[in-house]
């Protein structure tokens, strides 16, 4: 990779890691340039996922800090998430790479739309006690958004904050918190995959790790600090224009 397109890759990788801390959308631009740079999909996927483990250090780095996770509501999702996201990450050889760039393409204008209804999601209330029926429907949701996320990997935390918000009424904020915590063992082992499988670019991937987990600390200190609205006037359009350059171009 030429020098310029390499500085370029980690400016993105920095800033992506710093918004997607907020929204959880890093992915959904991270990969799509590294497969615009010339990575192949599947190696891109993989040294993407890896990095993104960076993004999580760094912001559960800064988030127990202020006691923001909480292991109950973590457990169940994260748990059921490693069992999916083991069985996910060892199909991913097994897709075309054509097709799982028009997958990853239509996956990031359908969570780029969703993350749209963001304010309805947060606007909710609930105040209900936590039962067993609950952390059964985390499992689930953990099991098959740990199964995208080894495929994939874009947008599927985007998926954890709005479901976290919904299954255990948390305020966006912490849903944020909470989400870093059942990521960060799925990206872990599905990065163990990758790493048997023969995908992950050392070479880029390392620098990646590094840049991200300074972006995911920055990130993690903005959130706690600005409403992240104006995110979304940036993440949309960007993420729905390169979703559209990766089905069609």
């Amino acid at each position: 990779m030429e020098t310029i397109s390499f500085v370029l890759l980690l400016a993105v990788s920095f800033l992506s890691a710093v918004m997607g801390t907020m929204i959880g959308m890093a992915m959904l631009v991270l990969v799509p340039v590294m497969i615009f740079l010339g990575i192949p999909g599947h190696t891109a996927v993989a040294t993407g996922r890896f990095s993104m483990i960076g993004v999580n250090l760094g912001n559960i780095g800064k988030f127990s800090k202020s006691q923001k996770i909480k292991l109950k509501y973590v457990m169940p999702f994260a748990t059921a998430g490693v069992f999916g996201t083991l069985i996910g990450a060892s199909l991913i050889t097994a897709i075309n790479e054509n097709a799982l760039k028009i997958i990853l393409g239509v996956f990031m204008i359908i969570l780029s739309i969703a993350v749209l209804f963001e304010d309805f999601i947060k606007s909710k209330k609930f105040h209900h006690k936590i039962t067993f029926k609950h952390h059964l429907f985390s499992g689930l949701s953990g099991m098959l958004i740990g199964a995208y996320m080894g495929i994939l990997g874009g947008g599927g935390a985007t998926l954890v904050i709005f479901l976290i918000v919904l299954i255990y009424g948390l305020s966006f904020h912490d849903a944020v918190a909470n989400q870093k915590a059942v990521t960060l063992p799925i990206s872990i082992i599905a990065t163990i995959v990758f790493v048997y499988q023969g995908l992950i670019d050392y070479k880029i991937g390392v620098p990646l790790f590094a840049v991200n987990l300074i972006g995911g600390w920055v990130g993690a200190e903005l959130i706690m600090k600005f409403n992240g609205k104006w995110l979304k006037m940036i993440l949309v359009p960007t993420s729905i224009a390169l979703a559209l350059k990766l089905i069609f171009f």
